[in-house]
């Protein structure tokens, strides 16, 4: 009587599981698409405080404080194209997941139509 309750428990626990994770990915593919595009406007965000920053920056300094000032503008800049770079990588990410779960929609469709037409 034990094990059959064991059994029955673990089968209940597995369907559950497998249920959960569909419905997660699904959530997660309608998030990926958001994300994505979030990603590419802060993108275009650092590459426009790049252009800021490079055509704002003209040298009103002398001496150290000029080599001073110019330094910490490069250092800006370097940050800045840095970061526009890794928002670039996440949003092709992001957008790598959205098709890749939108083919498995798709694949997954084409299936119930197949079993429901042989039905």
């Amino acid at each position: 009587m034990k094990t059959a309750t064991k059994k029955s428990f673990a089968i209940f626990s597995l369907l559950t599981l497998l249920i959960f994770g569909v419905s997660m990915n699904s959530f997660a593919a309608s998030a990926a698409e958001p994300l994505a595009s979030e990603f590419e406007n802060l993108a275009k965000e650092m590459h426009a405080k790049v252009d800021e920053i490079s055509h704002k920056s003209r040298s009103r300094y002398f001496g150290k404080n000029a080599r001073r000032h110019k330094s910490r503008v490069t250092n800006k800049i370097r940050k800045y194209e840095k970061a526009a770079s890794e928002y670039a990588e996440q949003a092709a990410h992001h957008h790598q997941l959205a098709a890749g779960q939108s083919e498995l929609n798709s694949v997954s469709n084409q299936n119930q139509t197949d079993l429901s037409s042989n039905l």
